[in-house]
């Protein structure tokens, strides 16, 4: 049976228009702006709920859309295809069977134990409300999916959710850009062991030099290991020695060789 509640998108003018006269009106609290009354009305067409009822149902947190218990309830009611009956409602649990048709198709239970092992809050102030919200939001995900076009979450799934922490990388061209001085390079003569500092030609000659400071040393230092393979520095390093000193002995059988 099809979706009562299925919508079709909007055009874009229609919903940023939608969007100002919501976020003007004053009525909603976290729609003071139209890019957030926007961001909701898309949400809710995402998953087949109209601009009011997202308006004034949906709530964004951390990135994802969360609906409240009333409006999964009245979706599953709506859809045409699925309906719930409610088995027990107290302070101790909320068991719910899931039907299609006249078929049950499954029972989504969650208790008292489960609120406190997932660290529900409001638990002691609104026990009912506080279950009958995860058993429903449970239920639909498990039997119901379908309902809407994308998963959904209630506030209280989302309330212990943690953001993983993550590290930036800097990429090359934003290192160079904060290097301001690099020390004069030096050519070491293999043969002498004579050192000599290379003239810069004067066409290509610059007045301030870029020095790397240990501000971006560290930075270096990764993008380094990144480009090479090495696990560290010193690891580099040592591949280097290796092929430096394979690349000495050679160039000296050469030399033998020639004489």
């Amino acid at each position: 049976m099809e979706n009562k509640l299925a919508l079709q998108s909007l055009p874009l003018n229609e919903v940023m228009t939608m969007a100002e006269t919501f976020a003007k009106s004053g009525m909603f609290a976290d729609a003071k702006e139209q890019a957030q009354a926007f961001v909701k009305i898309v949400a809710g067409q995402e998953i087949g709920i109209p601009p009011f009822a997202a308006i004034s149902g949906i709530h964004i947190v951390k990135g994802k859309p969360t609906i409240g218990a009333g409006l999964i309830a009245s979706c599953i009611k709506g859809s045409g295809k699925y309906d719930y009956k409610v088995r027990q409602l107290d302070d101790k649990a909320c068991s719910i069977d899931f039907l299609q048709g006249k078929e049950n198709i499954g029972n989504s239970t969650f208790t008292i134990d489960d609120a406190k092992k997932a660290g529900t809050q409001n638990i002691d102030k609104f026990p009912r409300n506080m279950l009958f919200a995860r058993a429903i939001s449970n239920g639909v995900k498990w039997f119901c999916p379908d309902v809407f076009s994308g998963p959904v979450y209630t506030p209280e799934e989302m309330q212990f959710t943690e953001d993983i922490p993550h590290e930036v990388v800097p990429n090359v061209e934003s290192i160079a850009s904060n290097v301001t001085d690099i020390p004069d390079a030096t050519i070491v003569d293999e043969s002498t062991g004579e050192i000599t500092t290379p003239t810069t030609p004067a066409s290509t000659q610059v007045t301030a030099k870029p020095v790397l400071t240990e501000a971006n040393k560290d930075a270096w230092d990764k993008v380094v290991i990144a480009l090479s393979g090495g696990k560290t520095m010193a690891d580099i390093r040592t591949k280097w020695a290796v092929s430096k000193g394979n690349e000495t002995k050679l160039l000296a059988q050469s030399k033998k060789q020639a004489a």
